[in-house]
Formats: structure tokens, sequence, C-alpha cells
């Protein structure tokens, strides 16, 4: 599958902050030709620096080539199958050197290398990735990388325990409930400001998402297909990313479980036909944690609490894992946000100071 439609590889996405100063007083200042696109240069007013943005500022060839060539090797095929589609979509010369370069170039985005020579000895490529369109009023891509899955859960003991994530994820594209998808008119992104947050810690982290966010979405120049672009890429090439687009559902049932055998703090009241649905961006398996990423633009000004807490909700039941295994983030570029679920909806009992006790014990 190749990463981006055929276009114009001279386009190239906006800049919007200055590499030098981060200021954001730019200006186009003319352009200058490479030899298969057009770069933009910047004026900063702030810095008084001029420059051309990308990770490909002295390379030959655009990202987005350099990225559609990457991906493709990485999904199994040969250094020769994969500059023969790349040459024969975008009708220039590549060859196997081309793309032996890349890899070692820009090999900090590409830990799935790592995992390659092992899968690629174990697995056909058409077998390596399960993928599937699903139609739930509109068209989401469901990918689940099941060799990168098998070699996470059996290299490490600590994951061994989340077999039934893996369970669950090959049962989608033949089990998916798809007429409920279509008929719920009650999503997880739309819960907003219902959960307390006491106790509730969210932590900036420095995340290998948000450098390779910062990386890929260089090369895009059309927002609507960002989420698409960058699972894709962290799908094919990192070493955690699972799947994608997985789809999640919540009932009255589950949540009944929830409030009832396991007394957490769920206020959301469902009748016997509502039931809410979502599509979780992607699924990590790292540090002996499941974690669910969302990628949000602008995630400083944003906080998916609620949405990303239901996700965690539903994969819990819908794989029997305990939600304590489970971790949230959403990021973009230059942030990432993470919390446990399990805080949001189960509150500890805080123990009163031995002193302050005595005194309200005693006789006044």
């Amino acid at each position: 599958m190749m990463l981006f439609d055929k276009q114009d590889i001279t386009q190239e996405k906006n800049i919007t902050t200055c590499p030098f100063c981060q200021g954001r007083e730019l200006i186009k200042k003319g352009q200058r030709q490479k030899k298969y696109e057009t770069a933009q240069v910047y004026y900063c007013k702030n810095c008084d620096k001029k420059f051309t943005p990308g990770a490909t500022k002295h390379k030959t060839f655009p990202l987005r080539i350099i990225l559609e060539s990457i991906s493709l090797y990485n999904r199994l095929n040969t250094f020769e199958e994969t500059a023969k589609n790349v040459s024969e979509k975008y009708g220039i010369p590549l060859s196997f050197q081309n793309i032996s370069n890349w890899l070692k170039d820009f090999k900090e985005y590409i830990p799935f290398q790592r995992m390659r020579e092992f899968i690629d000895k174990k697995y056909d490529k058409r077998d390596m990735l399960v993928e599937s369109k699903l139609f739930h009023n509109q068209i989401y891509d469901f990918k689940y990388h099941r060799a990168k899955t098998d070699l996470i859960l059996n290299e490490d003991f600590k994951h061994y325990r989340f077999r039934p994530l893996r369970d669950f994820l090959e049962l989608i594209v033949a089990e998916c409930p798809h007429q409920i998808f279509k008929e719920s008119q009650l999503r997880a992104s739309e819960y907003k400001d219902i959960f307390n947050l006491d106790q509730v810690k969210i932590s900036p982290k420095t995340n290998a998402a948000t450098r390779n966010t910062n990386f890929v979405l260089q090369a895009v120049t059309n927002n609507k297909l960002r989420h698409q672009i960058l699972q894709e890429f962290m799908l094919v090439n990192d070493s955690v990313t699972v799947a994608v687009e997985v789809p999640v559902l919540l009932d009255k049932d589950d949540i009944s479980h929830y409030k009832n055998s396991l007394n957490f703090i769920v206020p959301i009241t469902l009748k016997d036909d509502e039931i809410i649905t979502g599509h979780i961006d992607m699924l990590q398996i790292r540090n002996g944690m499941i974690h669910i990423l969302d990628y949000k633009p602008s995630a400083r000004k944003q906080k998916p609490i609620e949405q990303l807490t239901i996700y965690a909700l539903a994969l819990s039941r819908l794989t029997a894992l305990r939600l304590y295994h489970f971790k949230c983030a959403w990021f973009d570029e230059e942030d990432y946000f993470e919390f446990f679920p399990l805080h949001v909806v189960y509150k500890k009992k805080r123990k009163k100071n031995k002193l302050t006790a005595r005194r309200a014990g005693s006789p006044g």
C-alpha cells in the first residue's frame, strides 16, 4: 500500500515556526529549485535568517518519496520491488542504493528495522499485516500488525499476558458488528467533562510519537490525510504500534459491571438499546502496558480524557484485561500527554493522618 496519492511532489506543507529561534513571524522569500522538487524559502523576521524547511534539506528526493520507500520496504518488499514501485508511481529513477541510504539516514524513525530480518524469515508479506476498510458511517482503515504483535508478546514475559488483545484484534475483520457502528448515535468523542479528575495525574512526556509525527507530517500537504499517513508510518515502521483504527464499543451491561462489580465511578447511563462506539487511533504494547494513543492537532489546547477513558473501558471489557494494564495518551508534533484511565474511574480512599484521627476521636 502506498502512503500518498500520486500528486505534485513540489507541493509542500506550510511552515509556521522558525527552526532557529522558534519565532512565528515568517514570510515566504522565493523558491529554491532542487532536482525533483521546488523548495519554498522562508525568512524569519525575528532572527533575520532564511531557511528551507524539512528533514530532506540536503537530500535530492522529496520526503514523501523517502517515506513511501521506507514503508514499502518494511512491508517486506525487496529493495528491487520497492524501487520499481516508487519509480513507476512518481516517474523518477530510484536505485537500490537510494533506499539503503535512507534506511541508514533515518534509522531513528524506523526501529522496526531491528525486527524486520526475523519477521521476514517467518512471515509472508501478505500475512504480516491484516487490513480492512470498515464502513461505519465513514470509512475507517483498520490495520493490525500480526507479526509485530507476535514478536512483542513472545520476546518479553511481561507482555505475554496480553495475548487476549491479540485474539481480539484477530477477530475484528470476521466478527465486528458493523451494523451497531452504523446505527449507534453515541460516540466516545462526544463525551465531555463527565469524570471527576481528582487523583488523575496528566503527565507531559518525551515520546517517540511526537518525534515521528514531526518527521512524517512535514510531507503531508492535505490535512485530511494526517491521521491516515501518520498511522500507516507508525504501524509499519516503529517497534511498538500494533494496530490502528481499532473499533470498540461499550453497552449498558459493561457500564453496570464497572459500577456494580468493581465499584468504579462511571457517570454514564445507557438504555438497553444504546451503545457507545469509537475507533482507537493507535494501539501500542510497550513497557508492560497497553497504550491507547490519539493524535490531536494542537494537543496542548485539548484534554480528551473522557474519550480515551471510554476507549480504555471498552477495550478492557472486550479483551477481559484489567484496566490496570492500560495507559492513555494524546499527542501532536510537539507535545505528548498521558494518564492512567484507572485513576479516572477508581478513587483510592485517603488514609487519615494518625494525629488528625486522634484529635477527631478525642472528646471535646
